[in-house]
């Protein structure tokens, strides 16, 4: 046995031993053959494909070398020509600049000097911006040859000035070829079903089916079987797990969960128990849809497959599948609450979609006040208020009452009373409330500027399924009202967020005077330009200003 790993022992030295890569082979043979050598190459594709070994093919082939006479690894090489760099540890624009600074100088023995830059997508964007310079005007004795698992990453500038080549995945049956041949090489027994095995397991990168076959060969000896092989791999399958892909695909409720009761008592991880399950509900999708010849599949699992396939449709494979694949066992590997939940939910449906209640009626109730923003110029407020109430002469303040309750007391009660606005659950009247509303909706909206304009100002005084009517008072008709109308649809969006249906602003000037309240139960100012009815009591200027700025009533001794 060899002390060296199978990977780099038997890592293809000529174009001939490239595995699944027939396209990229062929070019780069007849390039070179025709002497038409780019100055720069681009090798992309997933990991273990062989990009890395085909440019080292390609800077001795290109240099008139053989495997023979060149060796594999830069690490081990006498020949200075060749200059392989790691971009994900020399990704900064001084490595760069350093292999620039050196690139201009000719190749010691070599026709041309050769810098493999693997990786290249992790250099950064200054060193992509510099490495584009000499990619751009090289000196005819260079040739790059870039190798990266994602060239989306790379700028376009350098992709452009690449010839770019994609290696693919290698197939099922390019890998168990190549490891069939690797195996009788070091003369281990294995069967196909095996090497198929481990083909499948490594998901199209040779390096990785080269390592699998190199782990089995050193737990299992030179006679592996396919158990042996499936232990070593931890890939043991679980009949159970083709039990419960056919009672998901057949509907039955019962045997499914049977199944997976019996897995739980044996305490075996529910992650790679669904990964069965998925494997073999993929398998039965692409044979009920006719897809069969793209299965590697032994003559054993195909039969297993068509049996548990008949009687079965397509339709119920993807609905399991869907079901399945959803299902997260993450949070507690142990633990078949998940693939009961996707069992029960292919066999009775999904569960309904929740409905969303339908929205309360609103309440004219204050909403709470803000803390941070506006808490402190809300209290100076306060305070002034405060203190112009306890100047008036005989006022006593009422809070943010409504107009329609201000009218002056009567020393001999009247026979009936007009009726009064709703109130609301913190003293004031529910439109009283509802133009809170409003304000703190507007600043919501970042909409500070007129949500000022609205304090104090103004009231509704007028409000229908469509519309609501702010009354403003003589002395802030000429600005607020001015503002608010010129904003009256950012207030009607406030306002329809609130009463939770669209109604629209009007704005209109009122001269402070009072009356009853209307059929709605809302008090209403008096439009500016129409009389009152009733005999008003005379008030100077403080009495106004204390009725129509907060709210408050002409005290009466009795």
């Amino acid at each position: 046995m060899s002390g060296t790993v199978l990977y780099r022992k038997w890592r293809p030295a000529d174009f001939d031993e490239v595995v699944g890569q027939e396209t990229v082979v062929r070019t780069l043979k007849n390039a070179v053959a025709q002497d038409k050598i780019s100055h720069a190459y681009l090798f992309c594709g997933p990991r273990g494909t062989g990009k890395t070994t085909t440019a080292r093919i390609l800077a001795r082939t290109i240099n008139g070398r053989t495997a023979s006479t060149a060796v594999l690894s830069f690490g081990e090489a006498e020949d200075l020509d060749l200059i392989e760099i790691d971009a994900a540890s020399n990704s900064g624009v001084d490595d760069v600049r350093e292999l620039r600074s050196k690139a201009i100088y000719q190749p010691n023995s070599a026709r041309f000097k050769v810098y493999l830059i693997d990786e290249v997508h992790r250099l950064s964007k200054a060193a992509s911006e510099a490495l584009l310079k000499i990619l751009e005007e090289p000196p005819p004795h260079v040739v790059f040859i870039l190798a990266t698992t994602d060239p989306e990453q790379l700028p376009a500038t350098v992709l452009s000035r690449c010839q770019r080549f994609d290696f693919r995945r290698v197939g099922v049956d390019d890998m168990v070829a190549r490891l069939r041949q690797i195996a009788e090489s070091e003369e281990i027994e294995i069967p196909d079903d095996a090497l198929r095995l481990i083909s499948r397991e490594a998901t199209g990168s040779l390096r990785d089916g080269v390592n699998l076959l190199d782990q089995v060969w050193v737990m299992c000896g030179s006679s592996v079987s396919l158990e042996a092989a499936q232990e070593a791999l931890r890939l043991s399958p679980d009949a159970r797990a083709m039990e419960l892909a056919s009672a998901a695909l057949r509907g039955e409720l019962v045997e499914g969960l049977a199944v997976l009761s019996a897995v739980q008592e044996d305490a075996i991880d529910f992650g790679r128990f669904k990964r069965q399950v998925v494997m073999h509900l993929r398998h039965a999708l692409l044979t009920l849809t006719g897809a069969t010849g793209t299965l590697s599949l032994s003559g054993p699992e195909l039969e297993r497959l068509e049996e548990v396939c008949q009687g079965v449709e397509a339709s119920a494979a993807v609905t399991a599948l869907k079901a399945f694949s959803e299902a997260d066992v993450r949070r507690d590997p142990y633990q078949p609450l998940p693939l009961e939940l996707a069992l029960a939910a292919i066999v009775y449906g999904p569960p309904p979609a929740a409905t969303a209640p339908a929205p309360a009626p609103a309440q004219p109730q204050r909403p709470q006040r803000q803390q941070r923003s506006d808490g402190p110029r809300r209290q100076q407020g306060q305070r002034r208020e405060q203190q112009a109430t306890r100047n008036l002469p005989r006022v006593e303040a009422q809070g943010q009452r409504s107009v329609n309750d201000q009218a002056p007391r009567q020393q001999t009660p009247p026979p009936a009373r007009a009726p009064q606005p709703p109130s609301s659950p913190r003293g004031g009247d529910a439109t009283t409330d509802l133009l809170e509303q409003i304000r703190t909706a507007l600043r919501r909206r970042n909409q500070g500027l007129i949500a000022t304009m609205l304090n104090g100002s103004c009231r509704i005084i007028e409000q229908s399924e469509d519309t609501v009517t702010l009354g403003f008072l003589p002395s802030y008709q000429q600005v607020h009202m001015q503002k608010v109308s010129d904003a009256a649809s950012d207030v009607g969006a406030a306002a329809s967020e609130v009463l939770k249906r669209r109604v629209s602003v009007r704005c209109v000037p009122i001269d402070g005077t009072t009356t009853t309240g209307d059929g709605d139960g809302h008090g209403a100012d008096r439009p500016t330009g129409q009389q009152s009815t009733g005999q008003q009591p005379k008030e100077g200027l403080m009495e106004r200003e204390a009725r129509s700025r907060f709210g408050a009533t002409p005290y009466q001794s009795n």
